[in-house]
């Protein structure tokens, strides 16, 4: 069943308190509500667009940049650490004498979980985005020009100069995957030292503690008939886990369980290739994360005329918990993520937050996005 809170005046990173009892599955799961209200925490940026369509692409024209035009982004740019909420904003380009082309430029905020007050700001520049991930330790990794460990306060804990490419965390937060060009590596979250995986070329689109899932379809020759698959490689080599007439980017949610995003109905496996579990829903949707423990994760869904509502489903029953829909979307998916123990979640982006169970006071910003604060 539904659980629809009270819709937020804008779309932001919103923290859902989703601290409930999980509710049997012919129960109406309670009612998240707001926990606190702060914003605009950045400064909007203009930004040219683009469109893709049946007479080529085409630019939209400059516009408020919302950061939530990336999928890829929205589970890689905001995170809780210990007592604080962690996010990266695009700020801005500046040239740098040691490149050619401008470095992105970004504003690391530290906010308090409990009151949404910024309690510290750190510049950091990058050449593309830059990816933080919480670690099980209650530090950040920022994967930038290099991998900077940081504490909730955002002062240096470690710093790691690699080569390849850190784009997933496990979903307990203990293992940085880094694919190597060629090659694959775990890097442990809290010494930064890495152990070799495989020297054959990898891409991933998920890690965990013991290895990595793609979606490459290198099987297209013994499966010339299907579209999807999700391969899982650890020390002892390649696993077909699934194949099918669909597919995406598969995610792990626990070490053992791999979440298909791809089909119609979302998948469930485990790493030996059994299906556990086929999730009911309806219309687009889209991974949005997974709590540390591994008993919560989130789907972005669009059924209804393609508006944004954020689902939390059990791990271990599949069935949905709460429901967070924003009053007014982001512009392919919001930010979102769950605290470590899954009581917390938060969606939207850097432009406003919101909270506040009583008295509720909007961000007056004339484009999206603010963040959100919910309790259960």
């Amino acid at each position: 069943m539904r659980l629809n809170p009270k819709p937020p005046i804008r779309i932001g990173l919103a923290v859902l308190l989703a601290g409930v009892a999980i509710c049997a599955a012919a129960q109406r799961p309670p009612a998240p509500s707001r926990v606190w209200s702060v914003g605009p925490l950045t400064k909007a940026e203009q930004v040219m667009g683009f469109v893709v369509g049946n007479s080529g692409t085409a630019p939209t024209g400059p516009h408020i940049d919302s950061q939530t035009s990336s999928i890829y982004a929205a589970t890689r740019s905001v995170v809780f650490v210990g007592d604080r909420l962690v996010l990266a904003s695009k700020v801005g380009m500046r040239q740098v004498p040691e490149a050619k082309i401008p470095v992105q430029v970004y504003q690391l905020l530290s906010l308090d979980t409990q009151t949404g007050r910024v309690k510290e700001k750190r510049e950091i520049t990058a050449f593309g985005s830059l990816p933080v991930f919480a670690t099980n330790d209650a530090h950040v990794i920022v994967a930038g020009r290099n991998l900077l460990r940081l504490a909730p306060d955002l002062k240096d804990a470690g710093v790691l100069d690699y080569h390849g490419s850190a784009e997933n965390m496990s979903p307990d937060g203990s293992t940085l995957g880094n694919a190597t060009n060629p090659g694959y590596e775990l890097i442990d979250a809290r010494t930064l030292k890495s152990t070799k995986l495989t020297d054959r070329p990898a891409y991933d689109t998920s890690v965990s503690t013991k290895g990595f899932i793609t979606d490459n379809v290198h099987w297209t020759g013994k499966y010339p008939s299907d579209l999807g698959f999700i391969t899982y490689r650890d020390a002892a080599g390649d696993h077909l886990v699934y194949h099918g007439s669909c597919g995406g980017r598969p995610q792990f949610l626990t070490d053992d369980l791999i979440l298909e995003p791809g089909c119609k109905n979302p998948l469930i496996f485990d790493t030996q290739g059994n299906l556990v579990r086929t999730l009911s829903v309806e219309g687009g949707f889209s991974y949005a994360g997974v709590s540390q423990n591994g008993k919560r994760f989130a789907l972005q869904l669009t059924a209804s005329g393609n508006h944004e509502r954020f689902v939390i489903f059990s791990v271990e029953t599949g069935e949905p918990v709460a429901e967070v829909k924003p009053e007014q979307d982001g512009e392919q998916q919001s930010w979102t993520a769950f605290s470590p123990d899954g009581s917390m979640f938060v969606v939207g982006s850097p432009l406003c937050f919101y909270a506040s169970p009583r008295n509720f006071v909007s961000c007056h910003v004339t484009d999206p996005v603010p963040m959100l604060a919910f309790g259960g």
